[in-house]
């Protein structure tokens, strides 16, 4: 069957929508994961007093990798709803699935990194559940739906695809 020209039309529409989710979700939880790792990077870990041109880069590349795990989550629960844009209507099956998906993948992380190859270490200001750290515990969950709603609100709820404005007025301004 031959693909017409508003079939083809749809498709860019939705790669562009596409896009802007993953470029959205990377650029807020880059910039909310450096917040987090930045406050509890140098208080609750061991040998995390070191100088900002050390620091700095490290607590950056922590930030982006979080960011990935995060998109990554968005994802899984795609795969899982079957459904690319589902931060359209974000409900709370979506937001608990988040949960324990961030939880589960910061407890695997922190375990492996504390107890198996022993890369870094709590100080006696960390909070702990079961010997794993709460802060990085919470960190990919709360920063992820943070990072979620703020992306659905700016796309979905007040932005280019709200029903406020038309997509069409929109595809046409970006093409």
């Amino acid at each position: 069957m031959k693909a017409t020209m508003n079939d083809k039309i749809n498709m860019r529409k939705k790669v562009a929508e596409l896009g802007l989710n993953c470029l959205f979700i990377l650029f807020f939880s880059y910039v909310f994961n450096f917040v987090w790792e930045s406050f509890h990077a140098v208080s609750l870990y061991e040998k995390h007093d070191f100088g900002a041109p050390r620091y700095v880069p490290m607590v950056s590349y922590v930030a982006i990798i979080d960011s990935f795990l995060i998109l990554g989550i968005y994802f899984i629960t795609a795969a899982c709803w079957r459904n690319l844009f589902w931060l359209r209507k974000m409900n709370k099956k979506h937001i608990l699935f988040t949960i324990i998906a961030g939880t589960t993948i910061a407890a695997i992380i922190e375990y492996e990194r504390v107890f198996i190859s022993e890369v870094w270490s709590y100080n006696a200001h960390m909070p702990t559940l079961f010997g794993i750290g709460l802060s990085p515990l919470l960190q990919l969950s709360v920063t992820g739906l943070i990072t979620f709603s703020l992306t659905r609100a700016i796309l979905y709820q007040r932005g280019i695809y709200s029903e406020r404005i038309s997509k069409n007025d929109f595809y046409t301004f970006i093409c």
